[in-house]
Formats: C-alpha cells, structure tokens, sequence
C-alpha cells in the first residue's frame, strides 16, 4: 500500500515494479534466484539464462543439458515464467555471458570488446588514455603482463604530467593491442579438484595466480605502496598471500588451498604461536585464520606466474582499509623504553656490523640454507621467520634486538633494582633480545657485589607459570572476590591477559554459571577453564555444565591463584 495515491478519478496503486528504481535489477535478480534454486546445471544473471552440461564425454555432457533443460522449463511452467523462443540459442560451443565467451575448452575475452581495443584510435589527450586503459584492464584477468606494457601510458596520466605522446606510447598501445588480440583461455573451476594458490611479492609488487592441475584460473596483481616496499621481505610475502586469499575469496573460502610461496620462512611461522611473530605479522596471520589454507614452499622458478605478475603489476594499489591499518603498526611506539633511549638502540644499530647485515638479510631475503647466509647472520637463522626491521630498529616477534655496544648498559638499568636472576630475566625477555642474552645475564648477576652481600640463602620457590596458549579465549581463569561487602566474579583470558568483572548477586553455582554462560556467549566457549576447588566449581552442578558446553574444567588449590 506504500505506492498508493490519490487522483481525482479515486486511488491508484502499482501492481508491477516501474522502470527506473535504483533497486529494480537487484530486486529481479533476487526473485529469478528464488525461481531457479535448486536447479543443476543452470546460472541466471538478470534476463540471461545459461544451462550448461557435464560428463566424461560429450555424449554424457549433452545428455546431462538435455536433463537440466527440461528441469528448467519445468519450472518455468510452474512458476507461470514465459520465455521469447526467439532468442534460444539451443546446445552452443560457445557462447557470450555477463561480459566472457564461454566455451567448451574455457573462457576468453569476449571478442566483440578485444575488436573494440583494437580498433580504437591513438589517444590525443589524457581523458583518451584512461579511458584506453580503464577498458583494456577490464581484461587484465586473462593479460597477466598487462601492467607493464601501461606504464608509459600511466605516467601521462599523473596529475600536473605534461602532455607529450612519444614513441614509446604508439609502441605501448601496438603492443597491449598485440597482447589483448593473444589473451590466454582460462580453464574453468571445478570445487571437486585441488586448488593452488601461488603468491609471490617483489620488491615493489604483489602477483597471485590461482591454479588447478597446473591450469590458470585468474590472475590478480599490485603495486606496493610507499609503506609496504619498506617492509621486511617475509611481511610482503604474508601480505601477498593475504592480498591472494582475500581477492579470490569466492573461491578460497570454506575448502582447503595449498597456498605456494618461495619464501621458505612462511612455512615455520603459521605453525608458531602468534606470540612469536612480529605484531604486523600477528595482524596478517589473524586476518587469514577464516581460511582452511597449507603453505608449502616452492622455488620461485618454478612459480613463473606469480613470480612474473608480482612484477609486472598493475600499478594501482588498490589497498583495502586492513592493509592500509597495516602500514601505521609501529612496533617501536610500544617499546617499554624512553624516546631517547629508543634513539640510542637505533644509532648504535647503525654502527653494528652484525645487525647491519642482518638487517640487509632480513629486507631482502633469507637464503633456503644455512651455509648460504652471511656468518655475522647465521646465528639469527634458526628464527629467522620471527626477525623484521622498522624504523632501523630490528626486531625478533616484539622485541628489540640490541645492538653489542648497548648490551652492558641494558642489564645495568635492568637490575638496577637488584631483582635477581629470576626477575631481571623475565623484564629482560618482555622487549630485549640478543643472542646469549640469557646466560649473558646471568653471569653478570652472579658478579654483582650488591647481590652477594645480601643473598637470600631461604628464597621463595620460583614462580612457575601457566602454559600461555596460542589463540586468544583458548584458557580462561576465574575466581570470586568480594569489594566493599559485594562480591564478584573475575575472568581472565591467558593468552591477552584480558579481564572482566561481574557483580554477582549471590556466590551460589548457578549464578556463577550463568554469568560465565554470557560471557561464553559473547567471546566464544574456551578450551580450558582454570578455577580454585571452591564451592561454587567443585559441585556436580558446574561438572554438568562443562560437560554440557564441552570445555575443560581443571582445578588448582585453593591457596593458589587461579591466573
């Protein structure tokens, strides 16, 4: 009744949607969607109908067209739908469909368009070269070298470029029209077979291929901005295998991918915990955790695809909102130190050979072998997947690696305090590392006079942390405390040290159980739950409830805190 209105010969309202509704195409391709689901063999875009068949032979195949035709018209007749007889095209080899020819062998660019790029005049402004190479990207899934062939064409497209066609240019456009007249077939995808990404970054570029039976699907490509060719070399290999699961996600999503890099590194770190890889690493491995994915190493020689697109590249960035909150992580701002003492690690790490060569190693690549790294490097190589720079300060996961001219004066403020082995360890590990940092203070403890003089011969037994687990929410303490005469239940995650407080009306099992019912509602239910033998987690009422929710209920002494 919203379209009713009023005239002078009484009320009138549309029985039909009208031309012209923004919402109009949407609105039928969502009813011919209801119309045709569950048909095999059939895809609709708008008023284009496709029935398409398979089989071994083309025997099988046509007889399966046959079946899934008649089911079509079937439902057309069920649904009251008509059809214009005249524009059947009845078992074609090829046919054009939402913009590709579509045939028997693969898809190819639609010939009409590639006889529009061929016949278009020199361009003799810079509205004629974007609009040139606006229409020959359209193509660029089936030109993987396309990029390059562009960029003389592009830089007469940069704002302010004065206007001046060479010959280079007449050469670029004979040669995109020469590549566009010899676009490749792409071989259609098939869900039942195995699925390859290939990734591969430059050092200015990002390429991904996606593969069957060593067959191309689609090709996609990059440029880096002016942040990301800054960043170490395995961040631009994660970045690529990130820029390829998310630009094929239809394809990706919700089935096992054998991602191929030749960045062997990649392979030890997804199998880390996230604690271990530097903070924009953790940011890229999160990201991609809704993918089913295996990251296998390969040598770049023999991923020429994904090597060749990383450098030919379209030159538009093209970031998404993620990679661009990527390129503002600054490990260094959450460095527990001083700016001045920040500083001092980075001007000494300038005249530290060993961090030097390190530093160049990690920008542009570990070798595959251990004796083919540099000697002053090779005793960062066992964790080399962990190591990046920023700022000219190197990093292992999201500590500082100190340069050896610093070392000395880093454990004399460390134990300051005169804290003890134990402690200045641990403060030490939060945001330094060096190699032997460890026994480097230790050594230096045992020498400290102070210490010796007033050594606790009776000391308190070594505190002996909970396993820290490798996703967030995975174990959880809880316990109940009570504040001003109230009581309240804390939880705490292990991995982030996250908390929350409820106010508990009463300390009875199940109000603690429905609180932590909502809270398992909100973050997810945990592997583990960690709680002192308390009453009110020692009942068979909260036994019932872990076995009924599926998590692991461990008990601690009372005595004991829980986290």
């Amino acid at each position: 009744m919203i379209t009713t209105f009023n005239t002078p010969h009484g009320r009138f309202r549309w029985l039909r949607m009208p031309f012209g509704l923004n919402s109009a195409p949407e609105e039928f391709q969502r009813r011919q969607n209801q119309n045709m689901e569950g048909l095999n063999g059939v895809r609709c875009v708008h008023a284009d109908i496709l029935i398409f068949g398979e089989g071994e032979t083309d025997e099988a195949a046509s007889r399966n067209h046959d079946r899934n035709f008649r089911a079509l018209m079937e439902r057309c007749r069920d649904n009251n739908l008509k059809l214009i007889s005249d524009k059947l095209k009845f078992k074609q080899t090829e046919v054009r469909f939402v913009g590709h020819l579509l045939t028997n062998a693969g898809v190819r660019a639609d010939p009409d368009k590639v006889k529009a790029v061929t016949k278009m005049p020199i361009p003799t402004d810079v509205s004629a070269v974007k609009r040139f190479v606006g229409f020959v990207t359209y193509l660029s899934k089936f030109l993987p070298k396309l990029s390059d062939l562009c960029e003389p064409l592009r830089k007469l497209t940069v704002q302010n470029a004065e206007w001046c066609w060479l010959d280079a240019h007449d050469r670029a456009v004979s040669e995109i029209k020469k590549l566009v007249c010899a676009s490749p077939v792409l071989r259609y995808y098939d869900p039942k077979e195995e699925l390859t990404l290939q990734c591969d970054a430059s050092l200015t570029g990002l390429g991904a291929s996606l593969l069957q039976n060593g067959q191309p699907i689609t090709f996609a490509s990059r440029a880096l901005t002016d942040v990301e060719t800054r960043y170490a070399q395995i961040e631009k290999e994660m970045l690529a295998v990130v820029f390829g699961l998310e630009r094929f996600h239809q394809y990706t999503y919700g089935r096992i991918v054998n991602v191929d890099s030749d960045h062997k590194p990649l392979e030890s770190i997804v199998k880390k915990s996230l604690l271990a890889a530097p903070r924009r690493l953790q940011r890229m491995l999160l990201r991609i955790q809704q993918y089913n994915y295996n990251i296998r190493y390969k040598p770049g020689s023999t991923m020429y695809i994904a090597d060749t697109l990383s450098r030919a590249y379209l030159k538009e960035t093209d970031t998404t909102s993620f990679e661009k909150d990527l390129e503002v992580i600054n490990m260094v701002k959450y460095l527990p130190m001083t700016e001045s003492r920040v500083k001092d690690i980075k001007l000494h790490s300038q005249d530290d050979e060993s961090l030097q060569v390190l530093q160049t190693t990690v920008l542009h690549g570990w070798p595959i072998k251990r004796e083919d790294t540099p000697s002053l490097a090779k005793p960062y190589f066992d964790f080399r997947d962990e190591i990046t720079v920023q700022d000219g300060i190197l990093f292992r996961g999201e500590r500082a690696i100190i340069p050896r001219t610093l070392r000395m004066d880093m454990m004399q403020r460390i134990h300051s305090s005169h804290i003890g082995i134990g402690g200045s360890l641990r403060r030490a590990k939060e945001c330094l590392y060096w190699p032997g940092m460890h026994s480097d203070i230790t050594q230096y403890i045992q020498s400290c006079e102070t210490c010796q003089m007033f050594e606790n011969k009776q000391q308190k037994e070594t505190l002996i942390p909970h396993e820290v687990p490798d996703r967030p929410w995975a174990k959880v303490g809880t316990d109940l405390c009570s504040f001003e005469g109230k009581d309240y239940l804390v939880t705490v995650d292990y991995f982030s040290n996250f908390w929350e407080i409820d106010f508990l009306e009463s300390t009875k099992p199940k109000t603690v159980i429905r609180k932590l019912r909502a809270l398992f509602a909100r973050y997810g239910i945990p592997d583990t739950v960690i709680s002192d033998n308390g009453p009110q987690f020692s009942c068979n009422e909260f036994a019932k409830f872990a076995t009924e929710w599926e998590f692991d209920h461990k008990n601690v002494f009372s005595n004991l805190p829980a986290k």
